[in-house]
């Protein structure tokens, strides 16, 4: 018997490649290389929407909110180029401005994206994006090149063993929600959106007003930090790897004007009630910044901090810098196994040998400890750290503040001010978590004047972020009477 070698193997592979490589693309109608049926397909995303389900909050199917975004959806599937399919649509409640796709027609839009939304027809025009991605099977085409990567490395590490790929399931969803599926698929989902919400009668011009307010957050977004002093990034969410933003518009406006006769439905009024009420930025469950505060009402804490403070809120710690200095504060969580007084929980997250402890006490009912400590922290390599430990219940909290040593003198009167803030959460005395009202803009009124009304409730950049809010550039205002959304 002869000795068996890889090019057997690679041609025995043939015929299976060859049966499950071909097939025709039901939006484009072209021929793609794809390596699963149209059932493996659904079963796929039925197992990559149930990984999203446990990764992310979602805001329940009954809610209205859901319901309403669900009713613009079914339209557009009814006339995409898969309507056998069943599609679902789910809002992801948090502020990210972000939508995201999954095979066999799983789709998720932002609240955060959602209350930056000015008519029906840009709400359709984001999800016809992302039905797009459904119909034109681009994450199969991903998975598939995955696939095909994970056998050729099988094939050719016959006699060199090398790891298989593990967890597409789990790069696919990331690929998803965090990098969308490359410039190309996008490209083609914007078209097809333009295809589905002229068929389902909405105005393909709403496509450009949605990338112009992604643009326009995105100029925020660098604002903030070069204001701040942070390195300026992209876009973050999705839209990250789609084309530059003014390209896509351009594009966009070139499909519309072969569509100039197509006057649909634009609908701005639905969209302005379906978002009222609701928060605009992070839920009462991940806390939220309020101008120069933080509140959480769920873990029943608030904190202030001093002007120029830069306030940045993640699901899994709070950051803030002075703005332009190398002074930086973060607060972090930590839930406790068993009874422990805040110098010994204290004592435990650092270095006893750097570790330098202070007078501590009780605040607000919560018994805390303090102490200076001497070592690295991040933007600091030589840092000096003045740490809080507060105790509540059975969680203690971490209030970190630190800056260069020989600078340390000069910001420890705001390092005392934030600390000294800290307390327990009231509803009455501390308000909730930003929500978007409706209001009528009268004829003296201006973005600036909005902002200070609500006291600068989104921080420095309030007015810009309204106009934005609105779908326009600062320098725009709209006309005497008409309803805008505002943030109280």
């Amino acid at each position: 018997m002869s000795k068996f070698r890889p090019m057997h193997l690679f041609l025995l592979l043939i015929p299976l490649l060859t049966l499950s490589g071909c097939a025709t693309n039901p939006a484009t109608k072209s021929s793609d290389f794809v390596m699963m049926s149209e059932q493996e397909e659904l079963a796929l995303g039925q197992k990559a929407a149930a990984e999203v389900s446990k990764a992310m909050t979602l805001l329940d199917d009954q809610d209205p909110l859901v319901r309403y975004v669900d009713s613009v959806g079914q339209k557009l599937a009814t006339v995409s180029d898969r309507p056998e399919l069943f599609y679902r649509f789910h809002v992801v409640d948090n502020a990210e401005i972000n939508a995201f796709a999954l095979p066999g027609g799983y789709i998720y839009i932002h609240r955060g994206l959602l209350t930056h939304l000015n008519s029906e027809a840009e709400l359709a025009a984001v999800l016809g994006h992302e039905i797009g991605h459904v119909t034109a099977r681009h994450a199969v085409k991903q998975y598939s090149k995955a696939k095909a990567y994970q056998l050729g490395a099988m094939i050719t590490s016959i006699f060199i063993p090398v790891p298989q790929a593990a967890g597409m399931l789990s790069d696919l969803v990331a690929t998803a929600v965090i990098r969308g599926y490359g410039r190309e698929a996008e490209l083609q989902a914007d078209e097809l959106s333009i295809r589905y919400i002229t068929r389902a009668g909405y105005d393909p011009h709403a496509t450009i007003a949605i990338l112009k307010t992604l643009k326009r957050l995105e100029d925020i977004d660098k604002l903030e930090k070069t204001d701040a002093g942070d390195k300026a990034e992209k876009y973050h969410g999705a839209f990250s790897t789609h084309p530059e933003t003014e390209k896509r518009i351009k594009e966009a406006v070139a499909e519309a004007a072969h569509m100039q006769h197509a006057t649909g439905i634009i609908n701005r009024g639905a969209i302005l009630a379906a978002v009222d009420g609701y928060p605009y930025g992070d839920s009462p469950a991940d806390g939220a910044v309020v101008g120069r505060r933080f509140l959480h009402p769920e873990l029943g804490i608030q904190l202030r901090f001093p002007e120029n403070w830069v306030i940045t809120n993640t699901p899994s710690v709070l950051r803030a810098r002075l703005r332009r200095q190398d002074a930086y504060f973060q607060m972090q969580l930590k839930e406790l196994r068993k009874r422990q007084s805040a110098a010994e929980v204290l004592q435990t997250m650092f270095p006893k040998r750097r570790l330098s402890m202070l007078p501590g006490g009780a605040q607000s009912g919560m018994p805390f400890a303090h102490a200076h400590v001497r070592m690295s922290a991040p933007h600091v390599s030589q840092a000096m750290i003045d740490a809080y430990l507060f105790l509540k219940g059975s969680r203690a909290y971490l209030l970190a503040m630190w800056s260069k040593r020989d600078d340390f003198s000069n910001y420890q009167r705001d390092f005392s001010d934030i600390a000294h803030s800290f307390r327990n959460y009231d509803a009455k005395r501390d308000g909730g978590v930003p929500r978007i009202a409706l209001y009528r803009w009268h004829a003296n009124d201006s973005w600036e004047k909005l902002a200070m009304r609500h006291h600068h409730i989104l921080g420095r950049f309030t007015a810009a972020k309204l106009a934005v809010l609105n779908g326009m550039d600062r320098s725009e205002q709209p006309q005497a009477g008409q309803v805008i959304k505002t943030v109280q």
